[in-house]
């Protein structure tokens, strides 16, 4: 008897450690991620991937700690850009905060002279989700270039269409009629091409 309570005790202890560390782990990554790209001298674009969707908080703040731009959680999509137009902003530096119920994120630019002073813009791989069938593709197009994505199988390529010239494209494709098997995706921007690889 004392073998099956103990035994019970333990399965209840590692079924909660288990929810503990699924919903840790569940807030480390849903938290937004934030990116900012100079646009021009006095334009940016500030982009977030929202991955769970909830309600997101974005903020942002001169030295001083005074808000110049406040959005009041009206951000609900998965994939959020705008183009901000910072021409009116005294010189000195910036925090830009995106915040939602599963953390936040911050990232700095300076004003010097009216004009964004641009750090080495890194390039961020396209985000790629195949989920339910649908094929969902974001990037932050740097260079304005043609972007176009392509879908293979052993047999050949399947699909291909011009994601267009936009700065940030956001694309969704539906998969359902594709037969069961491995497939790859490419994405090109004319310069660089990344490769996804999924099973149906």
């Amino acid at each position: 008897m004392k073998t099956k309570v103990f035994y019970l005790a333990t399965k209840v202890t590692v079924a909660v450690i288990l929810v503990v560390v699924l919903v840790s782990r569940v807030s480390a990554t849903d938290a937004p991620k934030l990116k900012f790209v100079p646009y021009s001298n006095d334009r940016a674009v500030v982009s977030l991937n929202n991955e769970s969707e909830v309600v997101t908080k974005l903020t942002i703040e001169n030295a001083a700690g005074d808000v110049v731009y406040y959005n009041d959680g009206s951000i609900n999509e998965k994939v959020y850009s705008k183009v901000f137009d910072f021409k009116n902003l005294s010189d000195g530096e910036y925090k830009i905060t995106v915040s939602n119920k599963y953390g936040k994120n911050s990232m700095f630019f300076t004003v010097e002279n009216s004009a964004i002073v641009e750090n080495a813009t890194e390039t961020v791989s396209p985000f790629v989700e195949v989920k339910d069938n649908v094929l969902k593709i974001s990037y932050l197009n740097h260079k304005l270039s043609d972007v176009e994505v392509s879908l293979r199988n052993e047999d050949g390529e399947v699909f291909n269409k011009s994601l267009g010239k936009d700065f940030s494209i956001n694309a969704g494709f539906s998969l359902a009629r594709l037969e069961s098997g491995d497939y790859a995706i490419n994405i090109t921007d004319g310069e660089k091409t990344y490769s996804y690889n999924f099973n149906k």
